[in-house]
């Protein structure tokens, strides 16, 4: 399924998907003050079999529709095929993640932000905090070992880097995960039972 099409976000309903693993574990594997708001959001998804309405700012539609250019720039830079995949769940879970693509024995994050933050991430030259949750977590979704996060700016050069699997971080982080998706499927079918 295509992401972003009506069925790619139905198929997240209540799902605890890797864009929001950093509301569940912090970057130390602790648990995040924002679970709570999480959890009743996914819950609130269960009972309407609805995903939550989203606000997408100009600059997240224009990342949107940069994703394929940069894609097809890392496949020539790589010298690979990306193929791009839907929802993929732990086995068991409802936990899942959408990688922007999958290669080999790999995939990569995508991200096409404004230009002052791309040039802050060149600055960098590592992989953002912001995003460390969402590529360890798919990484322990996907059980690979490693992973690339790119970040694409159409006016100026691509950062292009590859992430190591945290076995530590991802150790503390997905009894946390597990923990968050049972709670989430308790407390809904506890929820319909009193109707």
């Amino acid at each position: 399924m295509i992401q972003g099409s009506d069925e790619w976000l139905q198929s997240r309903v209540g799902v605890v998907t890797a864009s929001n693993f950093s509301k569940v574990f912090t970057t130390a594997g602790k648990l995040s003050t924002s679970r709570e708001g999480l959890i009743n959001q996914l819950i609130a998804e269960k009972l309407t079999n609805a995903p939550t309405e989203t606000f997408k700012s100009s600059a997240m539609e224009r990342g949107n529709e940069l994703e394929p250019q940069a894609r097809a720039m890392f496949e020539v830079i790589m010298g690979v095929e990306v193929e791009e995949i839907g929802l993929i769940k732990m086995e068991g879970h409802e936990i899942g993640c959408s990688s922007d693509g999958v290669f080999e024995d790999t995939g990569i994050e995508i991200k096409c932000p404004l230009p002052a933050t791309h040039c802050a991430y060149l600055r960098a030259n590592k992989l953002p905090s912001t995003y460390v949750q969402q590529v360890q977590g798919t990484m322990l979704v996907l059980g690979l070992e490693k992973y690339f996060f790119m970040s694409f700016h159409p006016e100026m050069k691509p950062l292009i880097i590859e992430i190591k699997r945290d076995n530590k971080l991802l150790e503390l982080a997905e009894p946390l995960l597990i923990e968050t998706a049972d709670i989430i499927k308790s407390e809904t079918e506890r929820l319909r039972k009193e109707e």
